[in-house]
């Protein structure tokens, strides 16, 4: 039985008021890694867990904007598209930790796999959401919101395939695997310089 409008207005109501919620409790929880240092000169020669909370209010922060666009234009609230969101959600709050155990952990090969996993997830699901909106019939954008949402899909998608491939690189050391990441920076800037282009 196909919901009404009514019905799904509510529906992503309620369901963006939950996600905001969660990446919120996320960022929260990021805050309580952090402990007061014993003096200020503490701060400047152990940078590490400050670095480790501006890189991680960065991502958690990028992912919510997305996701804020994503229910704007190309969320439809039914069973798949809701399970899929729960998924992500679960990905962004385990991403917190994971980049936390990352930044602490950094040279040793778990939290790598860790971090790289998480971050694959909640950008390959991102992606996912976005391109199952852009082919769902229900809903109808102008072409240049459907061109900004095939956008997200891309680089959300690149991110995904660079951290998860990365992985293959473990056998060189954790280092190899986060040289590989850099690979998904010139990805992404080709990916919009080709998209303005092609816009222009």
């Amino acid at each position: 039985m196909q919901s009404s409008r009514g019905d799904q207005e509510h529906i992503l109501h309620r369901l963006e008021a939950f996600s905001d919620i969660v990446i919120a409790l996320t960022l929260s929880g990021l805050a309580f890694y952090l402990q007061l240092p014993k003096s200020v000169q503490d701060v400047v020669s152990h940078p590490a867990p400050y670095i480790a909370f501006l890189a991680s209010f960065a991502i958690v922060r990028s992912v919510w904007w997305m996701h804020n666009r994503l229910f704007a234009y190309f969320f439809y609230a039914d069973a798949l598209s809701i399970v899929l969101n729960f998924m992500l959600l679960a990905s962004v709050v385990m991403l917190g930790v994971a980049l936390q155990i990352f930044f602490k952990f950094a040279d040793e090969a778990q939290s790598v796999v860790t971090y790289a996993g998480c971050l694959g997830l909640v950008f390959g699901l991102m992606s996912v959401l976005f391109a199952k909106g852009l082919r769902d019939n229900r809903i109808v954008q102008p072409a240049d919101i459907r061109r900004e949402g095939l956008g997200r899909a891309r680089r959300c998608g690149i991110v995904c395939v660079v951290m998860l491939a990365s992985l293959w690189a473990l056998p060189y050391g954790a280092e190899a695997v986060e040289y590989c990441w850099l690979a998904a920076l010139p990805l992404i800037t080709l990916t919009r310089w080709s998209e303005r282009r092609k816009s222009a």
